[in-house]
């Protein structure tokens, strides 16, 4: 105690600080932390659905080629036992069935991975509008403590512009 007085150090005002600071801590994490946890998990949950859904989509990929596999070698064994004619019939079959087949998975693909990229601009943009409006409150509680109202609005505009061009 007689140390802290010879550093100039008030332990009642110290007491009071550290109690003010955990009030603090406590405030945000109720307001800012854990509401921005809550909406990361509901994002991180939304990508891992689309991840699960292109893995779906290349599962179905994955047996139209085994079924392409089985109609080619199908189309084979015929071919081998038709004439000419029946053979160049078979081949124009298995490109239609392939270039379907194939048109058909990437466009599943490609919407997948747009899903994903939307999603993903979505949540990023969410996230940076919460923690702007999260920064801009404090900010201004801060303000209001230590700044006069004028200086608190020309501040309170200034950090508003700075977080805008961000």
């Amino acid at each position: 105690m007689e140390l802290l007085q010879k550093l100039g150090i008030d332990w009642k005002l110290l007491l009071a600080q550290i109690i003010n600071f955990t009030i603090l801590l406590t405030v945000l994490y109720l307001v800012a932390y854990k509401p921005i946890l809550e909406l990361l998990e509901k994002r991180t949950k939304t990508i891992e659905k689309g991840i699960r859904d292109a893995k779906e989509s290349e599962e179905k990929m994955q047996r139209i080629a085994a079924l392409q596999e089985e109609k080619l070698s199908e189309a084979q064994k015929q071919v081998g036992k038709m004439l000419e004619e029946a053979k160049r019939d078979a081949e124009s079959v298995k490109k239609e069935i392939m270039a379907h087949a194939a048109a058909e998975s990437e466009d599943m693909l490609r919407r997948t991975r747009l899903q994903m990229v939307e999603e993903k601009e979505k949540m990023i943009s969410e996230v940076k509008k919460e923690v702007t409006k999260f920064i801009v409150l404090a900010t201004s509680k801060i303000l209001e403590r230590e700044f006069s109202t004028a200086d608190q609005q020309r501040l309170t505009d200034a950090i508003s512009k700075e977080i805008k061009t961000v």
